[in-house]
């Protein structure tokens, strides 16, 4: 089935709600392009829903909401430049890199080495990108 292509006035309303979008969160995936593209009208509810659920101070405050998801995606395993878009947003919202290293050793606790080895390495090319990457081999001299 060939998709028939955009309309510029749909064009127009996904590169808005893109733009709101990192705007709010501060960065931004490609994969919230590929969603656009796959399903819109998916889309727009999901963003509905961040906006509510993420973004929307409530009882939590931004900075808490970015700590507790920093723990989230690294006892999850996910993917060390994930862990570092949400690590941004946390020091943004005033985390501190000593809050974070804390959180992500409590990850090692309850989500195993592996998470907290990626959070680890995200960690690191958040705040001493100088230092051997976490999967680095090193040397025996």
């Amino acid at each position: 089935m060939i998709k028939k292509k955009p309309s510029n006035a749909l064009a127009r309303r996904k590169e808005a709600l893109f733009k709101r979008s990192l705007k709010s969160r501060g960065f931004r995936f490609g994969l919230h392009k590929v969603w656009a593209e796959a399903d819109w009208e998916f889309h727009q509810q999901h963003e509905k829903w961040v906006e509510f659920v993420y973004l929307k101070e409530r009882n939590l405050d931004r900075r808490v909401k970015e700590l507790v998801i920093c723990a989230i995606i690294a006892t999850l395993k996910s993917q060390p430049g994930h862990i570092v878009s949400h690590i941004k947003a946390a020091v943004k919202a005033g985390a501190t890199k000593d809050e974070i290293i804390e959180v992500f050793e409590l990850c090692g606790h309850w989500g195993g080495t592996l998470a907290q080895a990626n959070a680890l390495e995200a960690w690191r090319q958040a705040f001493a990108p100088e230092l051997p990457g976490a999967f680095q081999p090193m040397n025996e001299k």
